[in-house]
Protein backbone atom coordinates (compact mmCIF):
# COMPACT_ATOMS: atom_id res chain seq x y z
CA UNK A 1 0.00 0.00 0.00
CA UNK A 2 1.24 3.47 -0.89
CA UNK A 3 2.05 5.53 2.17
CA UNK A 4 -0.31 8.50 2.55
CA UNK A 5 1.47 11.71 3.53
CA UNK A 6 0.50 13.45 6.76
CA UNK A 7 -1.17 16.48 5.22
CA UNK A 8 -3.43 14.26 3.10
CA UNK A 9 -4.47 12.33 6.22
CA UNK A 10 -5.24 15.59 7.98
CA UNK A 11 -7.34 16.79 5.07
CA UNK A 12 -9.25 13.53 5.18
CA UNK A 13 -9.76 13.81 8.94
CA UNK A 14 -11.04 17.39 8.63
CA UNK A 15 -13.46 16.43 5.87
CA UNK A 16 -14.74 13.51 7.95
CA UNK A 17 -15.60 15.86 10.81
CA UNK A 18 -17.29 18.29 8.42
CA UNK A 19 -19.45 15.50 7.00
CA UNK A 20 -20.40 14.33 10.50
CA UNK A 21 -21.44 17.87 11.44
CA UNK A 22 -23.61 18.07 8.33
CA UNK A 23 -25.45 14.91 9.43
CA UNK A 24 -24.03 12.36 6.99
CA UNK A 25 -24.42 8.77 8.18
CA UNK A 26 -21.44 6.69 9.23
CA UNK A 27 -21.60 4.61 6.07
CA UNK A 28 -21.82 7.60 3.70
CA UNK A 29 -19.06 9.47 5.55
CA UNK A 30 -16.61 6.57 5.47
CA UNK A 31 -17.40 5.79 1.82
CA UNK A 32 -16.80 9.40 0.78
CA UNK A 33 -13.48 9.55 2.61
CA UNK A 34 -12.36 6.23 1.12
CA UNK A 35 -13.36 7.31 -2.36
CA UNK A 36 -11.59 10.68 -2.14
CA UNK A 37 -8.42 9.74 -0.24
CA UNK A 38 -8.02 5.96 -0.67
CA UNK A 39 -7.45 5.38 3.05
CA UNK A 40 -8.01 2.02 4.84
CA UNK A 41 -11.53 1.44 6.18
CA UNK A 42 -10.28 0.70 9.71
CA UNK A 43 -8.36 3.97 9.83
CA UNK A 44 -11.41 6.02 8.88
CA UNK A 45 -13.66 3.98 11.17
CA UNK A 46 -11.32 4.67 14.11
CA UNK A 47 -11.46 8.40 13.38
CA UNK A 48 -15.24 8.29 13.09
CA UNK A 49 -15.59 6.54 16.47
CA UNK A 50 -12.96 8.87 17.99
CA UNK A 51 -10.75 5.92 18.94
CA UNK A 52 -7.82 7.48 17.09
CA UNK A 53 -6.77 10.54 15.09
CA UNK A 54 -3.97 11.51 12.69
CA UNK A 55 -2.68 13.85 15.39
CA UNK A 56 -1.54 10.97 17.59
CA UNK A 57 -1.96 10.69 21.36
CA UNK A 58 -1.36 14.36 22.17
CA UNK A 59 -4.67 15.56 20.75
CA UNK A 60 -5.63 19.18 21.30
CA UNK A 61 -8.23 19.59 24.03
CA UNK A 62 -11.02 21.97 23.08
CA UNK A 63 -11.33 23.74 26.42
CA UNK A 64 -12.09 27.42 27.00
CA UNK A 65 -8.34 28.08 27.39
CA UNK A 66 -7.89 27.14 23.74
CA UNK A 67 -9.62 30.40 22.83
CA UNK A 68 -7.04 32.35 24.83
CA UNK A 69 -4.36 30.68 22.69
CA UNK A 70 -6.21 31.53 19.49
CA UNK A 71 -6.72 35.15 20.55
CA UNK A 72 -3.05 35.51 21.46
CA UNK A 73 -1.91 33.88 18.20
CA UNK A 74 -4.19 36.01 16.04
CA UNK A 75 -2.89 39.06 17.85
CA UNK A 76 0.83 38.38 17.95
CA UNK A 77 1.63 34.90 16.66
CA UNK A 78 2.58 33.09 13.48
CA UNK A 79 2.51 29.54 12.10
CA UNK A 80 5.86 28.14 10.97
CA UNK A 81 6.76 24.95 9.13
CA UNK A 82 10.31 23.79 9.85
CA UNK A 83 11.00 21.74 6.74
CA UNK A 84 14.31 20.32 7.97
CA UNK A 85 12.61 18.58 10.90
CA UNK A 86 9.15 18.27 9.31
CA UNK A 87 7.81 20.19 12.32
CA UNK A 88 4.65 22.29 12.36
CA UNK A 89 5.02 25.07 14.90
CA UNK A 90 3.24 28.10 16.32
CA UNK A 91 5.30 31.01 17.62
CA UNK A 92 4.42 33.97 19.84
CA UNK A 93 6.58 36.97 20.65
CA UNK A 94 6.07 39.31 23.56
CA UNK A 95 6.92 40.21 27.11
CA UNK A 96 7.85 37.52 29.60
CA UNK A 97 4.49 37.59 31.41
CA UNK A 98 2.70 37.04 28.11
CA UNK A 99 4.79 33.98 27.25
CA UNK A 100 4.39 32.59 30.76
CA UNK A 101 0.60 32.90 30.62
CA UNK A 102 0.46 31.47 27.10
CA UNK A 103 2.52 28.50 28.27
CA UNK A 104 0.12 27.81 31.16
CA UNK A 105 -2.92 27.87 28.87
CA UNK A 106 -1.07 25.70 26.35
CA UNK A 107 -0.38 23.07 29.00
CA UNK A 108 -4.10 22.87 29.83
CA UNK A 109 -4.91 22.21 26.17
CA UNK A 110 -2.01 19.91 25.26
CA UNK A 111 -0.51 18.61 28.57
CA UNK A 112 2.80 19.71 27.08
CA UNK A 113 5.16 21.99 29.02
CA UNK A 114 6.84 24.58 26.83
CA UNK A 115 9.58 27.00 27.85
CA UNK A 116 10.39 30.36 26.28
CA UNK A 117 13.58 32.27 25.62
CA UNK A 118 14.77 35.87 25.66
CA UNK A 119 15.58 37.37 22.25
CA UNK A 120 16.55 40.73 20.78
CA UNK A 121 16.34 42.64 24.08
CA UNK A 122 15.20 42.15 27.67
CA UNK A 123 11.57 43.01 26.81
CA UNK A 124 11.02 40.56 23.94
CA UNK A 125 10.57 36.83 24.59
CA UNK A 126 9.84 34.00 22.18
CA UNK A 127 7.79 30.86 22.73
CA UNK A 128 7.48 28.16 20.09
CA UNK A 129 5.80 24.79 20.23
CA UNK A 130 5.40 21.96 17.77
CA UNK A 131 1.73 20.99 17.58
CA UNK A 132 0.29 20.05 14.22
CA UNK A 133 -3.35 20.35 15.26
CA UNK A 134 -2.92 23.81 16.78
CA UNK A 135 -0.87 24.86 13.73
CA UNK A 136 -3.63 23.78 11.34
CA UNK A 137 -6.42 25.26 13.46
CA UNK A 138 -4.62 28.59 13.69
CA UNK A 139 -4.03 28.70 9.92
CA UNK A 140 -7.63 27.73 9.11
CA UNK A 141 -9.08 30.38 11.41
CA UNK A 142 -6.74 33.07 10.12
CA UNK A 143 -7.97 32.30 6.61
CA UNK A 144 -11.65 32.14 7.56
CA UNK A 145 -12.97 33.80 10.72
CA UNK A 146 -16.33 32.05 10.32
CA UNK A 147 -14.63 28.94 11.70
CA UNK A 148 -13.65 30.91 14.82
CA UNK A 149 -17.24 32.03 15.45
CA UNK A 150 -18.47 28.48 14.88
CA UNK A 151 -15.99 27.08 17.44
CA UNK A 152 -16.86 29.75 20.00
CA UNK A 153 -20.56 28.91 19.72
CA UNK A 154 -20.06 25.16 20.07
CA UNK A 155 -19.46 25.34 23.82
CA UNK A 156 -19.99 27.99 26.48
CA UNK A 157 -19.95 30.95 24.10
CA UNK A 158 -19.55 33.55 26.84
CA UNK A 159 -16.57 31.85 28.52
CA UNK A 160 -14.97 31.10 25.16
CA UNK A 161 -15.43 34.71 24.05
CA UNK A 162 -13.95 36.14 27.24
CA UNK A 163 -10.90 33.90 26.91
CA UNK A 164 -10.48 34.92 23.27
CA UNK A 165 -10.74 38.63 24.08
CA UNK A 166 -8.27 38.20 26.96
CA UNK A 167 -5.74 36.47 24.72
CA UNK A 168 -6.02 39.10 22.02
CA UNK A 169 -5.84 41.98 24.51
CA UNK A 170 -2.75 40.47 26.17
CA UNK A 171 -1.13 40.41 22.73
CA UNK A 172 -2.35 43.67 21.22
CA UNK A 173 -4.08 45.66 23.95
CA UNK A 174 -3.00 48.57 26.11
CA UNK A 175 -4.27 50.21 29.31
CA UNK A 176 -3.71 53.90 28.56
CA UNK A 177 -3.36 56.49 31.31
CA UNK A 178 -4.48 59.83 29.85
CA UNK A 179 -3.16 62.77 31.83
CA UNK A 180 -4.58 66.24 31.16
CA UNK A 181 -3.68 69.60 32.78
CA UNK A 182 -7.24 70.25 33.92
CA UNK A 183 -7.73 66.77 35.41
CA UNK A 184 -6.65 65.84 38.90
CA UNK A 185 -7.36 62.17 38.21
CA UNK A 186 -6.09 60.84 34.85
CA UNK A 187 -8.72 59.05 32.82
CA UNK A 188 -8.36 55.52 31.48
CA UNK A 189 -8.72 54.18 27.97
CA UNK A 190 -8.51 50.56 26.85
CA UNK A 191 -7.01 50.35 23.37
CA UNK A 192 -6.67 47.36 21.05
CA UNK A 193 -4.66 48.02 17.89
CA UNK A 194 -4.31 45.85 14.80
CA UNK A 195 -4.05 46.23 11.02
CA UNK A 196 -6.83 43.66 10.53
CA UNK A 197 -10.16 45.48 10.78
CA UNK A 198 -12.18 42.27 10.49
CA UNK A 199 -10.77 40.62 13.62
CA UNK A 200 -11.27 43.82 15.61
CA UNK A 201 -14.88 43.95 14.43
CA UNK A 202 -15.35 40.41 15.75
CA UNK A 203 -13.91 41.43 19.13
CA UNK A 204 -16.18 44.49 19.19
CA UNK A 205 -19.21 42.25 18.68
CA UNK A 206 -18.08 39.73 21.30
CA UNK A 207 -17.57 42.54 23.84
CA UNK A 208 -21.08 43.81 23.21
CA UNK A 209 -22.82 40.43 22.98
CA UNK A 210 -21.36 38.85 26.12
CA UNK A 211 -20.23 41.77 28.31
CA UNK A 212 -22.51 44.59 27.10
CA UNK A 213 -19.40 46.70 26.46
CA UNK A 214 -19.49 49.28 23.68
CA UNK A 215 -16.22 50.03 21.89
CA UNK A 216 -15.47 52.44 19.05
CA UNK A 217 -13.02 52.54 16.15
CA UNK A 218 -10.45 55.09 15.10
CA UNK A 219 -7.96 54.86 12.23
CA UNK A 220 -4.24 55.51 12.33
CA UNK A 221 -3.23 56.31 8.75
CA UNK A 222 -0.08 54.97 7.14
CA UNK A 223 2.74 57.50 6.92
CA UNK A 224 5.33 55.37 5.06
CA UNK A 225 7.74 55.88 7.96
CA UNK A 226 6.92 54.35 11.31
CA UNK A 227 3.46 53.14 10.25
CA UNK A 228 3.90 51.22 7.01
CA UNK A 229 0.17 50.50 6.74
CA UNK A 230 -3.04 51.79 8.24
CA UNK A 231 -3.87 50.50 11.71
CA UNK A 232 -7.22 50.34 13.46
CA UNK A 233 -7.78 51.12 17.13
CA UNK A 234 -10.71 49.64 19.04
CA UNK A 235 -11.13 51.78 22.15
CA UNK A 236 -13.19 51.67 25.33
CA UNK A 237 -13.60 54.96 27.22
CA UNK A 238 -16.72 54.76 29.38
CA UNK A 239 -16.06 54.12 33.05
CA UNK A 240 -18.88 51.58 33.40
CA UNK A 241 -17.52 49.56 30.46
CA UNK A 242 -13.94 49.64 31.77
CA UNK A 243 -15.19 48.38 35.14
CA UNK A 244 -17.00 45.47 33.46
CA UNK A 245 -13.89 44.69 31.41
CA UNK A 246 -11.61 44.38 34.44
CA UNK A 247 -14.24 42.45 36.40
CA UNK A 248 -14.24 39.77 33.69
CA UNK A 249 -10.83 39.89 32.02
CA UNK A 250 -7.60 39.28 33.90
CA UNK A 251 -5.11 40.93 31.58
CA UNK A 252 -1.34 41.10 32.02
CA UNK A 253 -1.51 44.62 30.56
CA UNK A 254 -2.76 46.05 33.85
CA UNK A 255 0.71 46.63 35.28
CA UNK A 256 1.41 47.40 38.95
CA UNK A 257 2.23 51.01 38.18
CA UNK A 258 -1.18 51.44 36.50
CA UNK A 259 -3.40 49.76 39.10
CA UNK A 260 -3.70 52.80 41.37
CA UNK A 261 -4.57 55.07 38.42
CA UNK A 262 -7.29 52.66 37.30
CA UNK A 263 -8.66 52.29 40.84
CA UNK A 264 -8.89 56.08 41.28
CA UNK A 265 -10.54 56.51 37.89
CA UNK A 266 -13.15 53.87 38.67
CA UNK A 267 -13.79 55.29 42.16
CA UNK A 268 -14.03 58.97 41.26
CA UNK A 269 -10.59 59.99 42.46
CA UNK A 270 -10.56 58.04 45.72
CA UNK A 271 -7.40 56.09 46.44
CA UNK A 272 -7.21 52.38 47.28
Amino acid sequence: MVKIDRQTRLNAFNLLNELKEKGFSQEKTINKIQEKFNLPYQTIYGWYKKNSSPYGNRKLKYKKELFYLLGALLGDGCPYYWKKKDSYMVIVLGEKEFNEKFSEKLFICTTKKVSWCNIINKNVWKLQTSNLELYNLFKEIREDYIKLISLINKGDAKSNSIQFIEGFFDAEGCVKIIKEPNRKTPKICLDICNVDYEILEIIKQLLYNYLSIEANFSIQKADNKKNKQAAFHLRIYKKEFIRIFFNNINTIKLKKEKIDHVYKWLNNGKGS
